[in-house]
Formats: C-alpha cells, sequence, structure tokens
C-alpha cells in the first residue's frame, strides 16, 4: 500500500506545479516539473527585453531533460556562453505612405499605376474608381473638367518600397505625400518570447500526459494542454500578421483626373508697399475675372429655365398681365385728371378771393 501511494505522489506534485504555475502566470509563462524551468524562462525574458537575443530554446529543453543533477552547472555555462553570443535583435519597421496624384491622363495614369505594381509584385488589396460626372451618357457630353477619380491600397513588398515610390514620380503631379514607420520590435519579441515559453510548456503538458495512470489527471492534463495550445495558435496567428506587415508596406494612392495642374504660389519675395499694393490688386483682379467667368457660365445655364418661364408668360399670364397693366394706367390717368380738376378748383378760389380783396377797399372809400 505504501508503494502505491509513493507512487501517485510524484505525479500529484507535478499536477499541483502546474496548475499553481498557470494560475501566477495567466498563460503566457511555461510551467516545469523540475526547478530548472522558472530559471531558464526568466533568463529568456530579461534578454529579450533587453534588446539581445538569448540562445535557441531547445537548448533550454534539452538542458530541463538532464535532471536535476546537471541543472546548476548546465544553467552557468549557458548563461556565459548567452554572454559571449548576445547580438542586436533586428527591428521590425511597418512602413507606411499615403500619395495625393493628379493626372491629364487618367487611363495612362492607372495603367502606368497598375504596371509598376506588378512589376515590383505588389498587391493590390483594394480598389474604389469613381466618376462624378452627370451628363456623359448624352451623345454631345464634352468633358470640361476633371470628373475621375481612384482609391488604390497596394502592399508593397518593403525591399522595394524606395524604389516603387521613385516610380510614381513621373505617373503625374504628386499634390501631397505623407510617410510614417511603425516600430513594432518589442511587440514582435515579446509575443516571440511567449510563444518560446508556450512551446516548452505543450512540450511538458504531452510528456505528462504520456504518465497519466488515472482519468482524472488525463481529463486535467489534456484540458491544460488544449488552452496552452489554443493561446499559442492565437500568437502564432499574431506574429504571422506581423511577418506579413513587416515584409510587405502599405501605400494608399489616390489619383484625380484634372483638366489642367493647379498653379504653384510663388512666395512674395519682397514685402513693401508697393509689392503688397500689386499683389492685392492682381488677385482682386483674378478674383473679379473668375467671378465674371462663373456669372457667365451660370446665365448660360439658366438660359434654357429663363426661355420656359418667357413660354410660360406668353402662353398664360400675358393676358391677366396685360390686363393688370392697362387697369393701373386707367388708374393712374384718373388720379391725374382728379388733381388737375382739383388744382383748377384751388385756381379758381384762389381767383375769387383776389377779386373779393380788391373789391373791398372801392367799397369803403364810397362810404
Amino acid at each position: 500500500m505504501k508503494k502505491k501511494w509513493s507512487y501517485y505522489i510524484p505525479i500529484m506534485a507535478m499536477l499541483i506545479s502546474i496548475l499553481t504555475g498557470c494560475g501566477s502566470s495567466g498563460g503566457s509563462k511555461a510551467v516545469m516539473s523540475d526547478s530548472a524551468a522558472p530559471v531558464m524562462n526568466s533568463t529568456a525574458r530579461q534578454e529579450y527585453a533587453g534588446g539581445v537575443a538569448d540562445a535557441p530554446a531547445e537548448a533550454a529543453v534539452e538542458e530541463m531533460d538532464k535532471g536535476e543533477g546537471g541543472v546548476t552547472a548546465s544553467k552557468t555555462q549557458n548563461v556565459s556562453k548567452d554572454k559571449e553570443d548576445m547580438t542586436l535583435l533586428e527591428e521590425k519597421l511597418v512602413y507606411h505612405c499615403n500619395l495625393d496624384i493628379e493626372t491629364l491622363d487618367y487611363p495612362a495614369a492607372i495603367a502606368a499605376i497598375k504596371k509598376t505594381i506588378a512589376k515590383y509584385d505588389g498587391i493590390i488589396q483594394s480598389e474604389s474608381e469613381s466618376d462624378s460626372g452627370q451628363d456623359w451618357y448624352y451623345a454631345d457630353y464634352r468633358k470640361t473638367s476633371g470628373t475621375m477619380h481612384n482609391y488604390l491600397e497596394v502592399r508593397i513588398p518593403s525591399k522595394d518600397y524606395e524604389s516603387f515610390l521613385g516610380e510614381l514620380d513621373g505617373v503625374g503631379k504628386i499634390i501631397s505625400k505623407s510617410t510614417s514607420v511603425d516600430n513594432i520590435s518589442q511587440q514582435y519579441y515579446d509575443t516571440t518570447a511567449q510563444i518560446e515559453a508556450l512551446q516548452i510548456q505543450e512540450k511538458n503538458l504531452l510528456a505528462m500526459l504520456e504518465k497519466c495512470e488515472t482519468i482524472e489527471d488525463m481529463i486535467t492534463v489534456e484540458q491544460r494542454l488544449s488552452e496552452v495550445q489554443y493561446e499559442l495558435n492565437n500568437l502564432q496567428t499574431t506574429r504571422r500578421y506581423m511577418d506579413m506587415d513587416v515584409a510587405y508596406s502599405y501605400v494608399n494612392i489616390s489619383i484625380s483626373e484634372v483638366m489642367e495642374y493647379r498653379k504653384d504660389s510663388e512666395p512674395v519675395r519682397k514685402n513693401t508697399f508697393f509689392d503688397r499694393l500689386n499683389h492685392t490688386i492682381v488677385s482682386t483682379g483674378r478674383g473679379f475675372l473668375y467671378f465674371l467667368e462663373g456669372l457667365l457660365f451660370l446665365l448660360i445655364g439658366l438660359m434654357p429655365y429663363i426661355l420656359i418661364i418667357a413660354v410660360i408668360y406668353l402662353i398664360f399670364f400675358r393676358k391677366k398681365v396685360h390686363r393688370f397693366m392697362e387697369d393701373r394706367r386707367a388708374k393712374a390717368a384718373a388720379d391725374r385728371a382728379q388733381e388737375a380738376l382739383r388744382r383748377q378748383n384751388a385756381m379758381q378760389q384762389y381767383a375769387a378771393q383776389q377779386e373779393t380783396c380788391q373789391d373791398s377797399p372801392e367799397k369803403k372809400e364810397k362810404e
């Protein structure tokens, strides 16, 4: 009986160490059956956090499998060997670029851009093309302004990033260009350290699964093993996406069709009174000409509506307007006649009063 219990004691101790280790590390650190595992994993994390590359994880696993007897000596040898083999980690950079291009020949510009993308083995992730013209379906339509627009999201190999951007300079006129670089080195190597730790933990759990003799032990180990494998797959997928971002840069291209390139504003080299006056007069004159041009085009555009309104007036409202105007003229003539009559009456009354005033002194003399 004692032999039977002594046989299960190591297995129970291993299960307890796994469960306690998993709860404290949150599933991101390796749990090992011997005392060498925490030392090796903490060393690896410290070296990744310090920005240097550690020895391969397989060497740690081999040292762990040797047993407790050779742990201290192998640990000392590995630390000294790691200090000799320290190398700087490769930076993981993700490049982004946004381009706004104007072109006079839209089809040729699009063809040239796509040809350049194919030349550097690039990938068009999305393309959005639009035509803002409204009368293109008319037979007599003549384009007077740029209407075509296109937006491309492109992935270009990072090794050809600068060369690709250099070849786009001749496609059209670059209106704006913005670039940025994201350094994901810390995130990348932290993820790598977590993956290696989970791989060691997965290997230990598989070894423990082979030694389990009861169903309860197998269920406990398999449950933990599935959690470790699930998290390991997620981290590996995240690292693959980061590898893709590092290998292929992001380039967003906006192409607009124009009838003429906008004029670059020339800086005012002098700032005297006459220079400012000349600049103001020229700017005002140019703005007034643009206003007259816009007004002329507006009148031309409104001409059909003006003709329609004139026709409706002649058909429906001409007689009413003519009658209304005649009534107003008649009323005005009557008002003028009444005013003339009133003036005439006023003149007659005034004349009568004058005669009365002249007669009154004669009557006084006679009396």
